[in-house]
């Protein structure tokens, strides 16, 4: 389940949200994913604490860097002060959680290396410093399968994900591939995540280890409730 910030303040103001979003995620027992983009440190500390480090993810905001990429362009100054302010706030949370599973901060602006491989990319070894292990490298359709090949081989990365097609319809075209790089990793011993995939068709037929659907939600609607549950006494 992707949780966005959203749903912290739905839970109550003035501090009530505290008590009313651990109660929250004890009522399913799915991971969860939380975004850099969105969550406020605090919240990220409780959310950490209520569901432990085997069910939390934590997503960089590399997607929304690429959609500020576009609209800035790469070389300007207002997307460079965006990754800065991006990479400082994803390092901080990594300070107050430990996910089973951090995707890196794959924009190119984060790349220090030709070789796509090498741990001086994406924040990688700055990861490594704080959490004691390398992120998740995130692989994109672009970069060519040899890189995937590559990564599938690499000691250095227990699981690989794979991005790039978030909030598109486009991954339907790409199944018989991902069949393919799915079959070579797990030849490989490792695992894969599909990131931000909303075609259900392609994941049941792809069958990654894990999946994040960003479009779910939960709707918090306390007037509905009370309509609806009248012989409640309280919600």
């Amino acid at each position: 389940y992707g949780l966005g910030g959203g749903l912290v303040y739905s839970c109550g103001s003035k501090g009530r949200w505290k008590q009313v979003l651990p109660t929250l995620l004890k009522t399913f027992d799915n991971s969860v994913l939380i975004s850099t983009v969105d969550m406020p440190k605090n919240a990220a500390k409780i959310i950490y604490e209520t569901v432990g480090q085997d069910r939390l993810y934590l997503d960089s905001g590399g997607f929304t860097l690429y959609k500020l990429q576009k609209k800035y362009g790469p070389d300007s100054e207002r997307f460079h002060q965006e990754c800065e302010k991006m990479r400082r706030k994803f390092l901080a949370l990594l300070q107050v959680v430990r996910p089973c599973e951090m995707f890196e901060l794959d924009n190119e602006y984060f790349r220090k290396d030709e070789d796509l491989l090498s741990p001086k990319n994406y924040l990688r070894d700055e990861i490594k410093e704080i959490t004691g292990r390398y992120p998740t490298p995130v692989f994109k359709m672009h970069q060519g399968f040899e890189y995937w090949k590559r990564l599938c081989e690499s000691d250095l990365y227990d699981k690989l994900a794979i991005g790039g097609l978030a909030m598109t319809r486009d991954w339907h075209l790409y199944r018989d591939e991902f069949r393919k790089m799915m079959n070579y990793a797990r030849q490989c011993g490792k695992k894969v995540h599909l990131l931000g995939c909303q075609n259900v068709e392609t994941f049941k037929q792809v069958k990654p280890d894990t999946v994040d659907y960003s479009i779910f939600q939960y709707a918090i609607n306390l007037e509905h409730a009370k309509k609806e549950h009248p012989e409640l006494k309280t919600y």
